[in-house]
């Protein structure tokens, strides 16, 4: 008669204890062929925190033009900030300044003509004793007066011009423009609320979209660019395909934790850039840092 063997209590309890805490990507390598690691998801462009050009003590915002999600083009105004109206009165008087002395020396000009052309006019009677020297004298004042004034104008000219570009400048630090283009993430601060540290938003070109792979420091030297690579977020059961694009320069404390409660939380790790394929762009985009586990093939 054959007697059936059972496993152990504590046999089995070490055989699930494997399956549980050994997740399918895991890190560092589980495969021969393959470099497993966490990551996340993050735009290629990265995402660009927006702010102000106002100093540190920050400003308030007049108005804003954006809401979370809008498609912006680069150089589109997203906000004003509280001083706007001002700083663009400034502009305006600074026109207008330019304008009032351009007609003042159009009008001197006149002057000068007329006044150069008197003084050659009695300057010519004096050989013939037509003309007192006194008032030869004075035409020829009058003359050097007029180029005096025109002279003088032309510096306040150029005075007013140079206050226009600092007004101008000021106003510019006024308006915050869109530094790419690309999607409105997160907006920090509202029509009315002072900018701080935060700034005003976040946005990110979600076009392209990366995944940043944390690799340990001792599977760098397996890793090259353009290798493949299957992405996998938990909980979903496709896999995305991506391929090894930049590799990092810092070996750093890695910033993704395994839900492994054996794994390690003080890993030494260097950054590695892998571009994902257009069909991960068209499911992720809504789902920037979002973690993920990698496994690039050898």
């Amino acid at each position: 008669m054959n007697l059936i063997m059972f496993p152990s209590k504590a046999t089995i309890i070490f055989i699930l204890s494997i399956l549980v805490f050994t997740p399918a990507f895991a890190s560092p390598s589980n495969e021969l062929n393959a470099v497993g690691a966490l990551g996340r998801i993050e735009p290629r462009s990265r995402v660009i925190r927006v702010s102000h050009n106002a100093g540190a003590e920050g400003v308030n915002l007049q108005q804003l033009f954006v809401n979370e999600g809008n498609e912006i083009s680069k150089g589109e105004t997203l906000a004003f900030l509280a001083d706007h109206d001002k700083k663009q009165a400034d502009v305006e008087a600074a026109n207008a300044s330019i304008l009032a002395l351009n007609a003042k020396l159009a009008s001197e000009r006149i002057n000068l003509t007329y006044a150069e052309k008197e003084f050659q006019r009695y300057q010519s009677l004096a050989p013939s004793f037509s003309a007192s020297r006194s008032l030869i004298d004075a035409k020829q004042l009058a003359f050097q007066q007029s180029q005096a004034i025109v002279r003088q104008l032309k510096a306040e000219i150029a005075t007013a011009q140079a206050n226009k570009k600092i007004a101008e400048e000021e106003l510019k630090n006024t308006v915050i423009l869109a530094p790419l283009s690309g999607t409105i993430l997160k907006i920090h601060t509202w029509q009315g609320e002072r900018i701080r540290d935060e700034g005003l938003l976040e946005m990110a070109d979600l076009s392209q979209l990366d995944v940043v792979a944390e690799i340990y420091e001792s599977d760098l030297p397996k890793i090259r660019v353009a290798q493949k690579a299957d992405i996998k977020l938990n909980g979903v059961e496709a896999s995305y395909s991506a391929i090894v694009r930049e590799i990092g320069f810092q070996v750093r404390k890695n910033d993704q934790n395994d839900t492994d409660p054996l794994a390690d939380r003080d890993n030494r790790i260097i950054e590695v850039r892998l571009t994902l394929d257009d069909r991960a762009v068209n499911d992720l985009r809504h789902q920037i840092y979002r973690q993920v586990q990698v496994r690039i093939l050898m």
